[in-house]
């Protein structure tokens, strides 16, 4: 397997999340994880099952855990060749104890498939936040991709338990479990068949966008945020339109696409206040660039995008306002200047 040796260009997180490759790895690692978090909620079946002991079960279960932190080797063996497929061996990892537990119903099968089952996933959720970053995006990056990945993480736990339980309750026995592991691990892989090395070494593709600039009042911009139902519409049109508009006025690759800037606000939710500062920060060294020193900073962008964030849009877009105002003032002394 050759060692590929990277390119010097920088992917940005916005570059990552607009494009396809990044939503091929978030799907595979969700998929990979429902396994992971059907076996963590089927200590009862095992029980009733088997008749295991709490003390058999509870070693069983910390084995899974203490597994998933040889997975750094794996991950770490992974970003050295700088070859994506190796994921779908740590899902076949993964597959080959739901298999063994599946078909070997047993003391000694449990804890190896466990230990599988962890090692596999440890070694994914790590890879993929590596993968993301890739070591060239800087700290930035790798804190929003593995933050991403804590997130989806988190998610599970939180709002899948019921789900699980559910699932757990049709299929209540270990095969049945393991079968609806299997199932989503497979669809998970068929998640990262479009995936491609190339993410490791190749510069990243060329994102133009752009849109109008349009002057708002930023009061109506905050209030309109505020009605019930049509502020979902309102707030998601801004985000595309803010995301084509300010890259017209200021082009920089730390803008997501207008397009990528909504499926963000929709499904990631917990990326607002970093897409919304890259907006600002945009918008805010072209003012700098103009002399400009009276403008909203991005702290109070930042702040008010976790208590209000109409008001924050409104800053955005008054912001906006202010460099349209001194583009329409250069231009005009610019004309002047050639009579």
């Amino acid at each position: 397997m050759e060692i590929q040796t990277s390119t010097a260009t920088s992917w940005t997180w916005a570059d990552q999340i607009s494009s396809y490759r990044f939503w091929g790895l978030a799907f595979f690692f969700i998929f990979l994880l429902v396994p992971s978090m059907i076996v963590n909620n089927s200590i009862t079946i095992f029980s009733r099952e088997y008749g295991m002991s709490g003390t058999q079960i509870g070693a069983i279960f910390s084995f899974k855990a203490f597994s998933g932190f040889f997975g750094i080797w794996l991950a770490w063996f992974l970003t050295r060749l700088k070859n994506h497929y190796l994921l779908f061996l740590y899902a076949g990892i993964v597959l080959s104890g739901l298999g063994l537990i599946y078909m070997m119903p047993s003391v000694i099968s449990f804890t190896i498939g466990f230990f599988l089952i962890g090692l596999g996933f440890g070694a994914i959720a790590l890879a993929i936040p590596a993968i993301i970053s890739g070591g060239r995006g800087g700290s930035e990056m790798f804190i929003v991709s593995f933050g991403l990945i804590s997130f989806f993480e988190s998610l599970s736990w939180v709002g899948f338990s019921s789900l699980f339980g559910s699932l757990i309750d049709i299929y209540s026995t270990v095969q049945g479990c393991m079968s609806v592991g299997m199932v989503s691990a497979v669809a998970g892989i068929l998640f990262l068949l479009p995936v491609k090395s190339d993410l490791f070494y190749q510069a990243p593709p060329e994102r133009n966008f752009s849109l109008t600039p349009t002057s708002r009042e930023p009061a109506t911009v905050a209030l309109l945020g505020f009605i019930p139902i049509y502020n979902v519409y309102h707030m998601l049109n801004l985000t595309y339109r803010f995301h084509g508009e300010v890259n017209t006025l200021n082009p920089s690759r730390n803008l997501l696409s207008p397009r990528a800037a909504v499926w963000c606000s929709l499904l990631l939710f917990i990326l607002s206040p970093i897409i919304i500062a890259s907006v600002n920060t945009t918008l805010v060294s072209k003012l700098k660039e103009n002399g400009a020193t009276d403008y909203h900073k991005n702290w109070s962008v930042i702040l008010w995008s976790f208590i209000l964030l109409p008001v924050s849009f409104a800053f955005i877009q008054s912001n906006m306002n202010q460099l349209l105002t001194q583009q329409a003032g250069n231009e005009v002394e610019q004309a002047y200047n050639n009579v």
